[in-house]
């Protein structure tokens, strides 16, 4: 005679619900330490202000009754930084709206949602920009692009042929931008279907015929794009790797050519290769020597950490208080801070591959002018969807920050490029 069993019970079983779990990473530690400080606050057109870029030349030892040094003059230089717009908009329809309010209906509010998640994702956003250059590419056209595939490389704008589409993902609406005349290549806007595992190509849904080598590859706001204003190129933030730069990726930077006022200029050691205690003291010795500088943190790739801890390994013993249970590992294994000389290494996933940057952080400055918030100016956060014959039954809202970051002495910081670093290849959402 046949028994009671889970699957002849299966109609009378319920299933239990757990609550949802977080499997995007947040953490955002260059961002952090930009939202963290004292924001300076402004409106208008711009923050204008001179820096002092070049000495009076006019000074010299001189004989008894001899010539004197002819006169000279302080040098100056207009610094002026632009306001830049980062937003994201969400829109859901009244049914889903009311369908899932209430823990009985869903595990969670769609509206509620859908609004504080833009949020994290607009910081995700600009957590690869703060490591970048203001220039918004995420990748180059690599060859030239045919049917619905389309190869990339040199990631975040930054040579280098390995994880090309770390940036990119299924979804992204992105166009192609010439390198020569920063104008968009003609009918090329594109969703992104499909991210391979590979990190050398993705895919469109339709055919790509317009791409050649070397184009940007940058984020599109709407389809059916004629102008490159409609898209982000050179309109993110600025970050680290225009401000800690020597005219490499940013020439003139705030409005200051660095050609002209050198003093404007980071330390940027380059070809570096294998990772060594003399090259970052270097750094460290020539941020002091251009700038005055203070070096506080090291950032840099989870890639260039591991390769700062195979440097230390031959001067590790890996013993510990119990010589039967040796240990192979850093505190790094368990997140922790890592230092040189005392000076922390923060590793950043979003961080230029095989880049240190050495920082001084007491010329980190974050200009503001809305620090973040939904647009409500017409006195209502959620707008209606169409007008008129047009009206939709729905809603949406648009979440903004409007800002901008200066590294206000870029000479009192250095960064290391070429560093010899194995990376692993891994797409990161």
């Amino acid at each position: 005679m046949a028994g009671t069993d889970t699957s002849t019970a299966d109609e009378i079983l319920k299933t239990v619900y757990g609550e949802i779990k977080e499997l995007i990473p947040h953490k955002f530690r260059t961002l952090e330490m930009f939202e963290e400080r004292d924001a300076k606050e402004w409106g208008g057109r711009f923050v204008e202000y001179p820096a002092h870029v070049g000495r009076n030349s006019g000074v010299g030892s001189y004989a008894e009754m001899g010539a004197l040094p002819p006169a000279g003059a302080q040098k100056y230089a207009t610094v002026r930084i632009p306001m830049k717009y980062t937003g994201g908009r969400v829109q859901f329809s009244t049914q889903i709206m009311k369908a899932s309010q209430g823990p009985r209906s869903a595990f969670v509010s769609i509206m509620e949602s859908e609004m504080q998640g833009l949020v994290k994702d607009l910081r995700n956003y600009l957590a690869r920009a703060i490591l970048h250059d203001g220039r918004g590419i995420l990748a180059y056209v690599n060859g030239t692009s045919t049917g619905t595939t389309v190869t990339v490389d040199s990631p975040g704008g930054v040579a280098g042929a390995t994880n090309g589409t770390r940036f990119i993902n299924a979804g992204d609406l992105v166009t192609f931008v010439t390198a020569a005349t920063g104008a968009i290549v003609a009918s090329a806007d594109e969703t992104v279907v499909t991210v391979p595992a590979a990190g050398t190509t993705f895919t469109t849904g339709t055919s790509t015929s317009g791409p050649v080598d070397n184009n940007y590859v940058v984020r599109a706001n709407k389809a059916a794009l004629t102008d490159v204003s409609d898209t982000s190129y050179v309109k993110d933030p600025m970050g680290l790797l225009g401000g800690i730069d020597d005219a490499t990726y940013v020439a003139t930077y705030m409005n200051v050519n660095r050609t002209t006022y050198p003093s404007t200029q980071s330390t940027v050691i380059g070809s570096v290769g294998a990772l060594s205690s003399d090259v970052m003291q270097r750094g460290i010795d020539l941020a002091d020597q251009r700038g005055d500088g203070e070096i506080s943190k090291f950032i840099m790739h989870h890639s260039v950490r591991r390769a700062y801890i195979a440097m230390t390994d031959d001067g590790r013993r890996y013993m510990g208080g119990d010589l039967n249970r040796p240990d192979a590992g850093t505190v790094a294994a368990k997140k922790r801070p890592l230092t040189f000389g005392g000076i922390e290494l923060w590793e950043e996933k979003y961080a230029p591959y095989g880049m240190v940057f050495g920082c001084d952080e007491s010329s980190f400055v974050r200009y503001t002018e809305d620090k973040g918030s939904w647009m409500d100016e017409d006195g209502s956060v959620l707008q209606r969807l169409g007008t008129g014959s047009s009206l939709q039954d729905g809603y949406e809202a648009f979440f903004r920050r409007w800002e901008n970051w200066v590294v206000e002495k870029p000479n009192t910081c250095f960064r290391l490029d070429g560093v010899t670093a194995s990376v692993v290849v891994s797409h990161i959402d």
